[in-house]
């Protein structure tokens, strides 16, 4: 059959397979568009905090001020029972308790040592960073401003008394990432493994159903190619829909340029699309398929190295990953649209998948010739 026929008939059948339909096209889509809205916020803030003041006095009260014009949380009580502000954090009504020790401002008036108690739930990591900096940051500048007042009535200049006050002041920059958002750090990396999980559960079905059908599957390496290319126009049509629409609509920042991406990402689809195929030959029935691929994707997501970093995962684990093609995928991918690198940057991960695109293209014709009635249940 003509390379062109081949092509259009397996566009045909994959836009007219209602589950696949479904799986390819409104899977793609609608995780694209719903699993952002939970990180619109980007950046927790007005976190509630009750405030533990032991000592009542004018140096207490102007910590408290401080600690709730911080952005990051929300003073909802003054109290003085410690067990009372355990309470409120184990009955999730406050994120974090400041503890302002009794004698606090007797102590430095003395220029002793106070300690300041900072508790945040540590059950739930983005909102325990957020409280800890926020009273970290206005202890801080609490204890700075001390510092220049005491200077400034030993008669030091002002401008020594605020390098005392302050020997190393930091100017932070967060690179790439403008409102230090978890949505601009996880959803980027979560578009590529949508493509590469719906797309591989959708060709399986694919090739599933058409062994149930008792139909032939392509065997020559002319007809692999050939449906792979009716993947590949979809792939290339839902990434457009990623880049100008999903982007815009959510405002991930984004510094490198479409035509960098898809060059970049070509072999990833193919990667994808020839893993498909193979894979796909392997079962028996379209829910086989399905059932499998969906076990596979939480695998896929802790492999690929941005939710766990891939340092600190054992070594196998590792060597494991660098086999799915969504793990130098999203590499490359965040690299170059969310950080402006070059593709020469990120030749390394672009070689990889060629690579892997290869091998999934062997694997497919091997299966395909040498062994087409081979399934797994």
């Amino acid at each position: 059959m003509p390379a062109w026929r081949t092509f259009r008939n397996e566009l045909r059948a994959a836009l007219t397979d209602r589950g696949v339909v479904i799986i390819l096209l409104g899977g793609s889509i609608l995780y694209a568009l719903f699993y952002p809205l939970p990180y619109q916020a980007q950046v927790a803030t007005g976190l509630p905090v009750v405030v533990v003041d032991q000592d009542a006095s004018a140096s207490s009260r102007e910590l408290i001020r401080r600690v709730a014009a911080t952005e990051q949380i929300r003073v909802i009580g003054v109290i003085t029972e410690p067990r009372e502000a355990e309470a409120m954090v184990r009955a999730m009504r406050a994120a974090g308790v400041v503890q302002i020790p009794a004698d606090f401002e007797r102590d430095i008036l003395r220029q002793e040592p106070v300690q300041v108690g900072a508790f945040g739930n540590a059950a739930f990591m983005v909102l325990y960073s957020q409280v800890v900096t926020g009273m970290a940051n206005a202890v801080q500048s609490f204890s700075a401003d001390i510092v220049r007042q005491r200077q400034l009535e030993e008669g030091r200049a002002e401008l020594f008394a605020d390098t005392l006050a302050e020997p190393l002041a930091t100017d932070l920059h967060e690179l790439f990432n403008p409102d230090g958002g978890y949505a601009n750090y996880v959803v980027p990396a979560v578009l590529i493994l949508i493509l590469q999980q719906t797309f591989l559960i959708g060709i399986g079905m694919m090739g599933a159903g058409r062994r149930e059908q008792g139909l032939g599957t392509a065997t020559g390496l002319g007809d692999l190619l050939a449906t792979g290319a009716a993947y590949l126009v979809l792939l290339a049509l839902l990434l457009a829909f990623y880049l100008l629409v999903v982007y815009e609509v959510f405002g991930f920042p984004r510094y490198g340029r479409v035509v960098e991406v898809y060059w970049l990402l070509l072999p990833f689809f193919l990667a994808v699309i020839f893993l498909g195929q193979a894979l796909g030959q392997l079962f028996r029935s379209r829910e086989t398929a399905m059932q499998t691929m969906m076990l596979l994707s939480l695998p896929a997501i802790f492999l690929a190295g941005f939710a766990w970093p891939a340092e600190i995962m054992p070594t196998p684990l590792v060597w494991l990953g660098q086999l799915i093609p969504s793990t130098p995928g999203i590499d490359g991918f965040v690299r170059v649209y969310q950080m402006g690198a070059s593709l020469e940057e990120v030749r390394p991960a672009q070689l990889q998948l060629w690579m892997l695109a290869g091998a999934y293209l062997v694997l497919a014709w091997g299966i395909a010739r040498f062994r087409p009635h081979a399934a797994v249940s």
